[in-house]
């Protein structure tokens, strides 16, 4: 009797250990092991000017590094920064797939942390993701969320074709492009490429594993030069008081200098810069457009995020990092969408300096 007691205690407990949910991934470790080989990329359009900053992804210990081509694509120079504090300003670039957005670099180092490659085979719809990017410039950001979906590029408007992509909801930003996405094992699943709110994309990293590979290799521009942008702006940082305190239509008013900067080749600076100075209140508002954001009052940044036909812009007081205006145009071609993008731009100066609104045709 006391053996089939035993048994049957036995059993039970196997029951209830099959039907138990799985153990709580511990998200802390995960996150910590992915912000230890997540960098920093700063891209660099000549004289120390930074054009773009992304994240990067270590995923082999002697510095090869896995991130977002557009990023990089045209950069003169370029610098990675490690969680640790390490700088390195060397950078080659190993080889690119242009198709699904993703480029490998590789700096001079060892003993590096890096993630271990997982697969998608293993992921399921609704299993838990992590990301660490550094989003909105906002460095080694950790957000949690599922996998909605494993779907085909086509599906995704803009996108492209001939690919996959790994559709998640952990929330990114402009600055997360070539950030790791991770599974609950802390497995490396992915190359985070496009993103808005909790819309964000990857590539199955599988993919891109052998990109390295691929050649001929380049040393991109040493990116010695190149500086975060808060340290660009002013050397005094402002007090929570005096952001709170700061008018932005008298920010609008009393500006003298802006700085264009683009993420995207779907619109450059200089096809906004023209579009500008083709509105016919240009020229009314007193302003002046400079290629060093050093001396620039206010920075305007125009984007198209990746797979839509949405062109953007925000404006921004250096100073204070107070946003001033932002807009959006849609349009298939970056030269149409410049247009409409300028005509926004000079309305929001306007309303600031001038004393009566123009009207804008």
């Amino acid at each position: 009797m006391k053996a089939l007691i035993v048994l049957a205690v036995s059993a039970v407990s196997a029951l209830a250990a099959a039907q138990a949910p799985p153990s709580t991934p511990d998200s802390q470790a995960i996150f910590e092991r992915a912000k230890a080989a997540t960098v920093i990329l700063l891209a660099g359009e000549g004289a120390g000017r930074v054009s773009a900053i992304a994240t990067g992804v270590v995923i082999s210990r002697d510095g090869q590094i896995l991130t977002a081509y557009h990023a990089i694509k045209g950069a003169l120079e370029v610098q990675v920064r490690m969680a640790n504090g390490d700088v390195f300003d060397r950078v080659e670039l190993l080889g690119i797939d242009e198709r699904r957005d993703v480029a490998a670099l590789k700096i001079s180092a060892g003993a590096l942390p890096a993630l271990t490659p997982g697969s998608t085979a293993s992921l399921s719809q609704g299993d838990p993701v992590y990301a660490v990017t550094n989003a909105g410039g906002l460095t080694w950001s950790a957000t949690e969320g599922i996998l909605s979906a494993i779907r085909p590029a086509e599906e995704v408007p803009g996108a492209g074709s001939g690919f996959r992509l790994l559709q998640f909801t952990a929330p990114v930003a402009p600055g997360s492009s070539g950030g790791a996405l991770v599974d609950r094992t802390g497995s490396l699943v992915g190359i985070i490429v496009s993103g808005k709110g909790t819309a964000a994309f990857a590539i199955p990293i599988e993919n891109v594993l052998g990109l390295s590979d691929l050649g001929p290799r380049r040393i991109l521009g040493s990116g010695a030069s190149l500086q975060m942008p808060a340290q660009l702006a002013a050397a005094v940082p402002q007090s929570s008081a005096a952001i709170a305190g700061a008018d932005p239509k008298q920010i609008l008013k009393s500006a003298k200098t802006i700085f264009i900067r683009s993420k995207t080749s779907f619109l450059t600076v200089d096809t906004l810069d023209h579009a500008l100075l083709q509105q016919k209140d240009w020229e009314k508002l007193g302003l002046t457009i400079v290629t060093d954001p050093r001396v620039a009052d206010l920075s305007i940044e125009i984007d198209r995020p990746l797979f839509t036909y949405y062109h953007t812009f925000v404006i921004t007081d250096k100073r204070t990092t107070i946003i001033l205006g932002t807009g959006k145009v849609t349009a298939f071609d970056g030269t149409i969408a410049s247009t409409g993008l300028a005509g926004d731009i000079v309305k929001i100066f306007a309303t600031a300096r001038l004393s009566e609104s123009p009207k804008m045709h």
